[in-house]
């Protein structure tokens, strides 16, 4: 269950004021639908963390992926058996280009709790990261690997790291560079429309 999910059975359909767990709900929903980083970064900014979680994704998203490894290093830690942890760890550890560890991660929930959606989403995101054909032993669609890569090129834009990723890329097999590259065009395209301001 996505953070924006998670934080929905929290909330009362009353609330008029936006907490600030709601900004990274809201940043979170814009990463993984491939948003634009100015978004995700004014939503993250806004938000105050309250846990090692929410700091490590309030890290992630404003881009410093040093603090953002260190909160969900720790949370992981300190909550082995918990998906919310596992999940930000994973994604901390795929915006880094640890694969290895980032792969296992996503595993462990996906064993654990069947394939949930982030930690199978994440998981499909290291395969295409790995530079490998969209193909997987958990069934998926073509909308979920574009949701894959998706979160995959989002993550590369927030810590600025495009060039340096398509570059070790360069042979990947080419369905996999495909999916990959249609989605970084959607994502830049967003990053320059929101560097535009309104019209």
């Amino acid at each position: 269950m996505s953070f924006l999910g998670r934080l929905r059975s929290h909330l009362s359909p009353t609330d008029h004021d936006e907490p600030d767990a709601s900004k990274l709900a809201e940043a979170e929903r814009l990463m993984r639908a491939g948003g634009s980083t100015i978004d995700i970064r004014r939503n993250a900014e806004a938000a105050q963390a309250e846990s090692l979680v929410d700091a490590a994704w309030q890290s992630l998203f404003l881009g410093n992926l040093d603090p953002a490894l260190d909160s969900a290093y720790r949370a992981a830690d300190e909550r082995p058996y918990d998906v919310d942890s596992r999940i930000v760890h994973g994604t901390v550890r795929l915006a880094l280009n640890d694969l290895d560890h980032a792969e296992h991660e996503f595993d462990a929930v996906i064993e654990e709790f069947g394939a949930e959606p982030d930690a199978a989403d994440g998981r499909r995101a290291t395969i295409l990261a790995r530079g490998f054909a969209p193909l997987d032993e958990l069934p998926a669609s073509d909308e979920e690997w574009e949701s894959a890569a998706t979160l995959l090129t989002t993550l590369w834009r927030i810590a600025g790291v495009v060039d340096e990723r398509l570059d070790a890329l360069r042979n990947a097999h080419p369905d996999g560079l495909s999916v990959i590259m249609s989605a970084l065009a959607k994502g830049q395209g967003r990053d320059s429309e929101a560097d535009d301001g309104p019209v």
